[in-house]
């Protein structure tokens, strides 16, 4: 597989790369402090016992709470983003058209020299992933299970599609902090597997950063998402502009992605044929 498709599949990377363990300025670059600590699976986060906090704190976890569970609806999406990638030795540029139909189809069109050439089409769905690469004209299919042959991550369908649409890849565990920084809040959630904190814009009550990361004593997985550029869609807050940096044990891997066209709940297709004579892999 070419270097420039192995960048396209980053967007598939982002289907789970926690899942082994879920008013701005434009995003900052990629060297975000993030706890690497070298980390098996834990129980379920019913299980994790809750902190005992001063009433300041839960004062402020309970303010805090509704801005976690607010989330963008949505049912259709469609966007077009340029996006740059790096990760694994390749730098790419490349321009991705984006559809969704909510935990239905997610459909991705790379193109690359600013859109005009065509680089390869996916059509993710839960259980499956197919792959069209214009570029050595071959065609990859496989059960959503055995990605891990292309992809350094294991896959969950939901991550990714919240990550595109902008909402916080996990949406579980206990609240065991919440502090206020002037400008910003952060509320801090944990299980028996992750630890996840939360930044707030004040003025707007918009994400300003996610950062998820398993915790100590298990394999070693964090990723960090920073959101910027605003705008207003279909009546809700959209970031426009991501960063998103991401740590496994094979690696670091960055996508900065920059959204423009963005419509919700307007009609879409997903439309994916293979050319005649392209090779199945």
């Amino acid at each position: 597989m070419s270097s420039i498709v192995k960048g396209v599949m980053v967007l598939v990377i982002l289907m789970n790369v926690l899942s082994a363990c879920r008013t701005g300025r434009k995003p900052v670059r990629k060297d975000v402090a993030v706890d690497t600590t070298a980390i098996a699976e834990a129980p379920a986060e019913e299980a994790f016992p809750a902190p005992e906090l001063t009433p300041e704190k839960q004062e402020l976890i309970s303010a805090l709470l509704p801005l976690k569970e607010r989330s963008i609806a949505f049912t259709t999406f469609s966007g077009k983003a340029k996006m740059h990638y790096e990760g694994g030795g390749d730098k790419q540029d490349f321009v991705a058209n984006i559809r969704m139909r909510k935990d239905s189809v997610i459909w991705v069109s790379v193109s690359a020299l600013g859109g005009l050439v065509q680089v390869a089409r996916a059509m993710i769905t839960p259980d499956s992933i197919r792959l069209i690469n214009y570029l050595q004209r071959e065609v990859v299919a496989m059960p959503a299970a055995d990605a891990r042959k292309l992809l350094p991550a294991d896959l969950d369908f939901e991550t990714l599609q919240n990550l595109l649409i902008g909402n916080l890849p996990r949406n579980g565990g206990i609240p065991t902090d919440a502090t206020d920084f002037g400008g910003t809040w952060s509320l801090q959630l944990e299980d028996r597997q992750y630890v996840q904190q939360v930044a707030y814009n004040k003025t707007d009550s918009t994400i300003r950063s996610s950062q998820v990361r398993t915790r100590p004593e298990l394999p070693q997985t964090a990723l960090v998402m920073q959101f910027g550029n605003y705008e207003t869609v279909g009546g809700q807050r959209f970031a426009a502009a991501r960063a998103l940096n991401i740590i496994t044990n094979e690696g670091q891997y960055y996508l900065d992605m920059n959204f423009n066209g963005v419509a919700i709940d307007e009609p879409t297709d997903f439309p994916f044929i293979v050319p005649k004579k392209y090779t199945m892999k």
